[in-house]
C-alpha cells in the first residue's frame, strides 16, 4: 500500500475545488443537454402534429376535388350522351322529311307487274324485296329508280327465278338531302 503524502494542504483544497467546479459545470451541461433535447424532442412532436392536421385537411381537401372531379366527369358523360340523342334525334329529323320523298321516288318507278314485300331504311342504306313478272320489268323499275336524285350506288344483290314472277333484292345508298 502506498500512501500518498501532500505536503501542501493549499494544492489539494484547490484540487478538490476544481473537481466540484468540474462536477457542478459537468451536471449543469448534462441537465442543459437534457432540457434542450426535451425541448428539441417536444417541437419535433408538435411539428409532426401539425403536419399530421395538414395532412388530414388536405386529405379532406383532396376529397371534395375527387368529387368534383366524379360530378364534373358524370356532367361530362351526360353530356355526351345528351349530344348523341340530339344528333340521333338530328337523324330522324332528317329522315323524317327524307322519307316521304323517298316513298314518292318508289312509288313513281314502279310499273305494272311490279309488287314490293319489303322496304328497309336504316342508317342511309335502302333495302328493297319484291316480286316482278319480269326481268325486263325489274330492269325498267331499276332506271327509274336510279333516275331519282334521292337513291344512288343501285346494285341488285339477288334474284331468284319463282312461277310467280322474279324474287329480287336491290341496295342503294339514300342520300340525306
Amino acid at each position: 500500500m502506498s500512501l500518498r503524502l501532500n505536503l501542501l494542504p493549499w494544492r489539494e483544497r484547490q484540487r478538490l475545488a476544481a473537481l466540484r467546479k468540474f462536477r457542478c459545470v459537468f451536471l449543469g451541461s448534462l441537465f442543459t443537454a437534457f432540457v434542450a433535447v426535451m425541448l428539441v424532442d417536444r417541437l419535433a412532436h408538435q411539428r409532426l402534429e401539425r403536419q399530421a392536421q395538414a395532412g388530414v385537411l388536405r386529405q379532406a381537401e383532396l376529397q371534395v376535388l375527387d368529387e368534383r372531379v366524379q360530378q364534373v366527369q358524370r356532367l361530362h358523360a351526360a353530356r355526351e350522351d345528351m349530344r348523341g340523342q340530339v344528333q340521333a334525334l338530328a337523324g330522324l329529323r332528317a329522315g323524317q322529311a327524307q322519307m316521304p320523298q323517298l316513298l314518292a321516288e318508289v312509288e313513281a318507278a314502279m310499273s305494272q307487274g311490279m309488287q314490293l314485300t319489303r322496304l328497309d331504311l336504316q342508317d342511309g342504306r335502302l333495302q328493297v324485296n319484291g316480286l316482278a313478272l319480269s326481268s325486263a320489268v325489274l330492269a325498267q323499275f331499276m332506271r327509274d329508280l336510279q333516275r331519282s336524285p334521292v337513291v344512288h350506288d343501285l346494285e341488285l344483290k339477288q334474284v331468284v327465278g319463282r312461277a310467280a314472277g322474279d324474287a329480287f333484292l336491290l341496295i342503294a345508298r339514300v342520300s340525306p338531302s
